[in-house]
């Protein structure tokens, strides 16, 4: 082998690796994530974090009101003493609308019996 052919094969050799490491390159470049695509994904994801975070707020304030609602509902119930006040009350009335019954009664069968 002469020298000429050593060289031309070693260029050749050369040339088929440098196109090996460019496809090689070329193929990982198509892979990998570019600045353009993560600053993209950053804005679409920090969008919907804050879609969510609006829709999560609504719902919570939604809810804060509704249970004021009932807090409001709940104070302006009667308490325990309030119902047995009531109740006892409601022994007076019925307890002197009884005695009255029984002296209308007592007035009845004493105006019918003079007569």
């Amino acid at each position: 082998m002469d020298y000429e052919a050593v060289k031309m094969g070693l260029a050749v050799l050369n040339m088929l690796v440098s196109v090996g490491v460019w496809l090689f390159v070329w193929m990982n470049k198509r892979q990998q994530a570019s600045m353009e695509s993560i600053i993209k994904l950053e804005a679409q994801t920090k969008e919907a974090i804050d879609k969510l975070d609006a829709h999560v707020n609504q719902r919570f304030t939604d809810k804060c009101r509704r249970l004021n609602e009932l807090e409001v509902q709940v104070s302006s119930m009667p308490k325990k003493d309030d119902i047995i006040r009531i109740h006892e009350r409601l022994d007076q009335v019925g307890k002197d609308s009884r005695d009255m019954i029984l002296m209308m009664t007592e007035i009845y069968v004493k105006v019918n019996k003079e007569k």
